[in-house]
């Protein structure tokens, strides 16, 4: 079911209405029984795959409990791990694995007839196996308490507002909340309402506009001039992020209806400092799990600068693959690892050279540190977006202006785009530097609920209809 559409709308009025009116153990039983409709909506068979990795690291965090063998500990990790990312692996990257495999024997002088199998990739399996997958290793450590009810640690799994793209939360900080019954508030409805429809401004104004630009770039460049292909990137860096920002307000809004919080996904990445700093603000929930469960196991700082820089690019590296079975996700991955191992040389170089570290304040210096970080992370969309290698190919081609004769001129709605760019960074340059959101906060309710109307009927006349999937469901 998606979050832009009118069922969403009625499911999410229906489901509310009626969870207020149940005691705990109704509200509990109600929102599983809702969550798994709302994933089975469009193919009930893939709710079968949320059922198994359910029951998996249910039974898998029950073993834990119960265990203090190290050797026993380990192999319950292992079957937690090996069954996620086996299931993962084969409904995501089956056919990509296979595929070079054969490709490489044909190289090396082999005939191989292999037919793809086409797996339909189920919604959301790359999140709620993270998901899943924390909870066990939580237990693991000993970082969180063993959910022995089965409804609650499904609901844990399947609570629908974060369901299919995040962020994805953690079992200490989301189990809790499910566990007692939350006395929603009018604040709790207000701070609900506002945030969803922040998100469907975010994705029905902004995502779906730049989005009419960057497929129409992506699809035929060759039919627009450099500057028109470099602003597709500019277009496509502001849709995915409008795009999955705006999931995120909408399942945050959702959660808040029902008295649940859940973790923030993104902090205002067009204003990081560094590569760095935009992944401390990227899809934060993926980042800081990529952090705790594969970056500080394999070392993270505590082997020396050089192993945590290996360590930084192999997270990275896997990080692409995640977002996708295809090579261009890998060289993405791969570029922003790049970028981080020149950040953090740069940055030991400093160090050696006695060089004060520089002023987080703003200035000079900061923009500059911004318009360059914003101007790596955009140039990496050319990676992330293009459909395959070749497309990506001729995209670099004419960036660099590498043709054979030259190109159109540019369409003059390129130069709207921009002028939506320029208003998006001072709305941003606001809340980073001026405590926008605080100052907000402070009008009173009428002004407030003036400018929410506002932004309600900017939806209904500038929306784009076309009723575009969110990006982030095919990862």
């Amino acid at each position: 079911m998606l979050f832009n559409s009118f069922t969403y709308a009625v499911f999410l009025v229906a489901v509310l209405c009626v969870y207020l009116r149940l005691p705990l153990r109704g509200r509990q039983i109600f929102l599983l029984v809702m969550s798994y409709l709302f994933y089975c909506w469009e193919t009930p068979i893939y709710g079968t795959l949320l059922a198994i990795s359910t029951l998996l690291d249910y039974y898998c965090g029950l073993g834990l409990a119960r265990t203090q063998n190290p050797g026993l500990r380990r192999l319950i990790l292992g079957c937690s791990v090996a069954g996620n990312l086996g299931m993962l692996g084969f409904f995501k990257y089956g056919d990509f694995f296979i595929a070079n495999t054969v490709g490489l024997g044909r190289l090396l002088g082999f005939e191989i007839d292999w037919t793809p199998m086409r797996i339909i990739l189920p919604v959301g399996i790359s999140f709620y196996t993270f998901q899943t997958m924390s909870y066990t290793i939580q237990m693991y450590r000993r970082q969180t308490e063993p959910c022995r009810d089965l409804i609650n640690f499904g609901l844990f799994v399947t609570f629908f507002p974060q369901l299919v793209a995040g962020p994805i939360e953690r079992a200490n900080h989301l189990l809790p909340q499910l566990l007692v019954y939350q006395r929603v508030t009018w604040e709790d409805i207000g701070a609900g309402l506002t945030r969803i429809i922040f998100g469907f401004f975010r994705k029905l104004v902004l995502a779906d506009r730049f989005a009419i630009l960057a497929n129409a770039v992506f699809a035929a460049p060759e039919g627009y001039s450099t500057f028109a292909v470099w602003t597709s990137l500019m277009a496509f860096s502001l849709q995915i992020y409008f795009d999955f920002a705006g999931y995120s307000d909408i399942a945050i809004g959702s959660a808040r209806l029902f008295g649940v919080r859940i973790v923030e996904n993104f902090r205002r990445p067009l204003y990081a400092s560094s590569i760095a700093d935009f992944w401390n603000r990227w899809h934060i929930s993926l980042t800081s799990w990529l952090r705790d469960y594969l970056f500080y196991p394999l070392g993270g700082f505590r082997k020396g600068g050089g192993r945590a820089l290996l360590n930084g690019m192999i997270v990275l590296l896997l990080c692409g693959l995640w977002h996708g079975a295809s090579w261009h996700f890998v060289f993405w991955g791969g570029f922003h690892a790049v970028l981080l191992a020149l950040y953090y040389l740069w940055r030991g170089f400093r160090k050696r050279m006695g060089w004060k570290n520089p002023s987080r304040r703003l200035g000079v210096s900061v923009l500059f540190a911004v318009a360059f970080t914003y101007l790596c992370t955009m140039f990496s969309a050319v990676f992330f977006r293009a459909p395959n290698v070749p497309v990506l190919g001729r995209m670099l081609k004419i960036m660099f202006g590498f043709r054979a004769e030259a190109g159109p001129p540019t369409p003059w709605v390129v130069w709207g785009y921009w002028a939506i760019f320029v208003a998006f960074a001072l709305v941003e340059f606001a809340q980073e530097y001026l405590d926008l959101n605080d100052r907000i906060r402070r009008w009173p309710w009428v002004a407030r609920t003036i400018a929410l109307s506002m932004l309600v009927a900017a939806i209904v006349l500038l929306a784009v209809n076309n009723s575009a999937p969110y990006i982030y469901f095919q990862f």
